[in-house]
């Protein structure tokens, strides 16, 4: 009992307010710009309203390539070549833009083409031009709806000018 009653003394004569002040003052100091940038963090990271006007889906792009062989070898008779692409599947309503790249094959060196004109019909003709007598080329057509960059197709084949 006697241990108890020390203990009692010791506790009342301790006080406690003051340890707790001490102990808290500099977390006090901080606190406010702490919260402050807490909250800027969090307020300015929160999700937008995107808005409630939902697109409608484009269907997903269908093209057929005539005058070559997709994904194949095709023989140009000269250094120039024109072939046609032709969107089978519903044409978007904005059109569609066609980038065409050409790179020898083996050696990866790049030919440039002339750049092709967005098209808002479904038939498309691209002429290849600076192929090189002897050579293979791998062709590579790309396909995108001007509305929807999602909305893409590609198509390879190659190509060899087989005039001398």
């Amino acid at each position: 009992m006697c241990g108890n009653r020390r203990l009692f003394r010791i506790i009342k004569t301790i006080n406690f307010n003051q340890i707790l002040k001490h102990l808290f003052m500099p977390l006090k100091l901080y606190l406010l710009p702490i919260l402050t940038l807490f909250i800027m963090t969090f307020s300015s990271c929160s999700k937008k309203d995107s808005g409630s006007a939902v697109k409608p889906t484009e269907e997903g792009l269908k093209v057929s390539l005539t005058n070559v062989t997709e994904a194949s070898y095709t023989a140009a008779a000269g250094s120039t070549y024109t072939f046609q692409a032709a969107v089978t599947s519903k044409l978007p309503s904005s059109g569609v833009n066609i980038t065409v790249k050409a790179v020898t094959d083996p050696g990866g060196v790049n030919i440039p083409q002339n750049a092709v004109a967005p098209s808002t019909s479904g038939a498309i003709a691209i002429t290849l031009i600076g192929l090189e007598p002897l050579r293979t080329v791998l062709v590579t057509v790309v396909i995108t709806s001007t509305s929807n960059p999602d909305n893409t197709i590609t198509k390879t084949f190659w190509i060899t000018n087989k005039a001398e």
